[in-house]
């Protein structure tokens, strides 16, 4: 099961999901001279879909010897991940206009959904290469 490269892709995919519940993703300098921060926890709906993928990608682990089920679940996870990018997109956006900020920046936190879809799509190609040698290994018998 370690061996295979995907089961790392899917780990580091579920290790970036879970630490996106406590990594600021969006930090403000108020007017007041307070510094505030955006979690991803603060939206319900963006917050469970990334527990979500991150549960998905850990089952997709212990999926090895169903192939074509781990690749669907690495393309569903993928997708959502996309989903969840736009969420907190505009979640920043709904919480920039609802504070008075002299300055704002995104903190490493908003790259980990990025990185969740690098990972799940790496994980994806890695299922479907061996899926592919199965099937090539199964036509030599």
């Amino acid at each position: 099961m370690i061996q295979r490269i995907q089961t790392l892709w899917f780990a580091m995919a579920a290790i970036c999901g879970f630490a996106m519940a406590k990594v600021p993703l969006f930090s403000a300098l108020l007017t007041d001279g307070s510094r505030r921060s955006y979690l991803a926890s603060e939206s319900l709906l963006s917050f469970a879909l990334i527990i979500g993928i991150a549960c998905l990608s850990t089952v997709a682990i212990f999926l090895f010897k169903n192939r074509p089920t781990q690749y669907k679940m690495a393309w569903i996870g993928l997708l959502l991940s996309l989903v969840v990018i736009g969420l907190q997109v505009m979640s920043v956006e709904n919480f920039k206009k609802s504070i008075t900020m002299q300055q704002g920046t995104y903190q490493w936190g908003g790259l980990l959904p990025i990185a969740m879809v690098i990972f799940l799509f790496l994980a994806s190609q890695g299922v479907r290469k061996d899926e592919k040698l199965i099937k090539s290994l199964d036509r030599l018998r």
